[in-house]
């Protein structure tokens, strides 16, 4: 996998490459509780990106609508590759919520085409932490 996840912290980033399926974790900027189960959907958001995984994504977001399944199918479709590179800024978990902000970097066939700021609205259930809404 070519996409990353890092810990942003005062003066460094700390790099949790590899967290998919891994239970070790890194330096961790902040002690929230949940923390490594939250960093290892991010990887599999970024994995379920990379790969153009639908099934995947679905998983990670079960409230998927049929409107953003066929833009997300459209969207993997017009690529060729396409690796994420995402840096978590911050993980703000309260009760069975979570709010994740993160910075992501896209390279699509190769050539860097976007870095912007993403939300992920997470919510805990039976299943573990899934995202509810993805926004900017």
């Amino acid at each position: 996998m070519n996409g990353r996840v890092a810990a942003k912290a005062p003066g460094r980033f700390l790099l949790a490459a590899g967290l998919l399926l891994a239970g070790a974790g890194v330096g961790r900027a902040s002690g929230v509780a949940g923390e490594d189960e939250i960093r290892r959907l991010v990887d599999s958001y970024a994995k379920a990106i990379e790969t153009k995984d639908v099934s995947l994504f679905r998983t990670l977001k079960p409230n998927l609508s049929g409107e953003e399944e066929q833009r997300l199918v459209k969207a993997f479709a017009s690529v060729h590759s396409q690796q994420v590179s995402i840096t978590i800024e911050s993980i703000d978990a309260q009760g069975e919520g979570a709010l994740v902000r993160l910075s992501r970097r896209d390279v699509l066939d190769g050539s860097i085409v976007s870095h912007f700021v993403q939300t992920l609205k997470l919510s805990h259930g039976r299943q573990g932490w899934t995202i509810e809404a993805i926004g900017r």
